[in-house]
């Protein structure tokens, strides 16, 4: 594959609504579209309760499902949710889970696109267009332009069981650690064991009105909630891409035990950092590829 010569099998457009999420346009059972959460945290392709209202899934004939969230960790019914259609691309007879809506003050999203999808392509986020385009994952990556380059993304069973997730190392003010690219998570996370090692390049971060933050509210995909540190880290580096003093939350959130590296500093790294620049995961070789950052552009609306 090349950026320049090979045709995507697909393009979609995706936006970033419901607190910071990329979402895609996502078709189930010939209805919709919907919208779902773009996840590449989650191991599996799961819907939200305001979609299955709307289906009546049967049960599936397998045990429960596990997912983990950031402050939670659920086993649930499977469910047979059927055909899901994501730009002609499609999963028939999927199984996945139902996910309990949102609270009435939020905007609940249809569902979550998770790895089982994203990873049958090599996916190019083009964070200038807005657009997701999925290529043959057999397609090598090559005659990048200027302005691109890589970095490991290894494929990692964990200790918990759930599946398959990808870890990165990425440099944060100078110090190296492993982490997740977590589409799924609006904000940047990492653990406390994370923030020990970083103490010297790490600021809390300030409100004009109440001067050192105490702390903010941090949601996962199941609506829990937990008061989390923010700090202000000197940089953070993932291949050749450079954020400049980003705002990232600090908690020892269960998904951290759950992956048996909550002994280790690790982090999850998510959609406010990534939107920023234009990436793409090559799942078959694992690589992570980072582009240039994007121009800027207006907020998504939603």
């Amino acid at each position: 594959m090349t950026a320049r010569a090979a045709a995507p099998i697909a393009e979609l457009p995706y936006k970033i609504d419901y607190d910071g999420w990329i979402t895609v346009n996502v078709t189930v059972n010939g209805k919709g579209p919907y919208d779902f959460v773009v996840d590449s945290g989650a191991t599996i392709t799961a819907a939200f309760q305001n979609l299955a209202d709307e289906h009546a899934f049967t049960p599936a004939n397998r045990a429960p499902i596990r997912i983990l969230g950031l402050v939670g960790v659920e086993s649930l019914p499977a469910v047979n949710i059927g055909e899901v259609v994501v730009a002609g691309q499609r999963m028939d007879k999927h199984v996945g889970v139902v996910l309990p809506d949102w609270e009435e003050s939020r905007r609940t999203p249809g569902g979550v696109l998770g790895l089982d999808f994203l990873t049958r392509y090599n996916v190019h986020f083009d964070a200038d267009e807005r657009v997701i385009r999925l290529y043959n994952r057999q397609n090598l990556v090559e005659d990048l332009p200027r302005g691109w380059s890589n970095t490991r993304m290894r494929a990692d069973d964990f200790a918990s069981g759930a599946g398959t997730l990808y870890r990165i190392t990425v440099n944060m003010h100078g110090r190296r650690m492993q982490c997740i690219v977590d589409l799924g998570a609006s904000g940047t996370l990492m653990n406390y064991r994370a923030l020990r090692r970083l103490l010297s390049g790490v600021f809390f971060n300030q409100s004009r009105e109440t001067g050192f933050s105490t702390g903010s509210r941090l949601r996962d995909i199941f609506d829990h909630i937990e008061i989390a540190r923010r700090v202000r880290v000197g940089t953070v580096k993932i291949a050749g891409a450079q954020w400049r003093k980003p705002v990232l939350v600090v908690f020892d959130a269960p998904i951290f035990e759950e992956l048996g590296v909550d002994k280790m500093p690790f982090c999850l790294v998510g959609t406010d950092l990534m939107a920023e620049y234009n990436f793409i995961f090559d799942f078959a070789r694992e690589q992570l590829y980072m582009g240039p950052k994007a121009r800027r552009r207006s907020a998504d609306t939603g």
